[in-house]
């Protein structure tokens, strides 16, 4: 009984830990517009356009924004959090 109870409590530190550093990695993702209120989807239009994207489309699904742009032949999808401004996805492999 001893024994299986050490590992219960051995098993839930350890994954309080990992669900713990899962949330730290989440919530350290790149900005993609800072801003101390929702984003929409015309900041986003607007900031792919200032960046040379075209064909820009842009939906919201809830809290999510998704845009799928195309600029010199490549085409990028990106998701966007609305509330935070912070890339979910981003697939533009620019340098």
């Amino acid at each position: 009984m001893g024994r299986v109870l050490i590992g219960i409590l051995i098993g839930a530190f350890l994954g309080g830990g990992l669900g713990a550093l899962i949330v730290m990695y989440n919530s350290e993702g790149d900005i993609f517009i800072a801003s101390g209120q929702s984003v929409t989807e015309d900041q986003i239009r607007a900031k792919l356009q200032s960046q040379g994207w075209t064909a820009i489309q842009v939906t919201r699904d809830e809290r999510y924004i998704e845009a799928t742009a195309s600029k010199e032949g490549r085409v990028a999808r990106l998701m966007i959090d609305s509330l935070t401004g912070q890339l979910i996805a981003d697939d533009r492999d620019e340098d």
